[in-house]
């Protein structure tokens, strides 16, 4: 039987506690011989009696999306040899998280990232560890933004 290789997903931001996910899933996958997922998500423009400019802002959100995750690949390069695969999906965030969760049986594993900031309550670990909770079917890391570098590697 031929063993699942494993893939650790991480959904970008711009949040600096991204960085703690990306080196604790690029580090876990290169330890288990697995790979790292990215997913990009941007909100759907809604400019209905303009649609060339929907589209015309669509096409820069999927620019933007697509210099963001080089960035988020390079740094993931430097701690595995496999490239990540890549995916950039438009809609609801959480939505769009829930339905490639569901659609995508590769997945292992969930690296989220949680915030010192009080002012961001993390919506994305408050949706998955809550009413979405029973969507999904995949196992969820969090990163605590407690933990050092050093700290990280040890664990992944």
């Amino acid at each position: 039987m031929m063993e699942k290789e494993l893939t650790f997903l991480v959904v970008l931001d711009d949040s600096k506690e991204i960085f703690n996910a990306l080196r604790y899933a690029a580090q876990r996958s290169a330890r288990t011989n697995g790979r790292v997922a990215l997913l990009y998500t941007f909100e759907t423009l809604e400019f209905s009696h303009w649609k060339a400019v929907e589209d015309i802002g669509e096409k820069e959100l999927r620019k933007e999306a697509d210099s963001k995750i080089k960035e988020y690949e390079n740094f993931i390069l430097k701690f595995t040899d496999k490239k990540p695969k890549k995916f950039i999906m438009k809609g609801d965030r959480v939505e769009c998280i829930a339905s490639f969760l569901n659609d995508n049986s590769f997945i292992s594993n969930f690296v989220l990232a949680s915030s010192e900031s009080k002012a961001n309550k993390d919506p994305l670990i408050s949706s998955f560890t809550g009413k979405k909770s029973s969507k999904i079917k995949v196992p969820i890391t969090i990163i605590p933004p407690t933990l050092s570098e050093e700290e990280i590697d040890n664990l992944s």
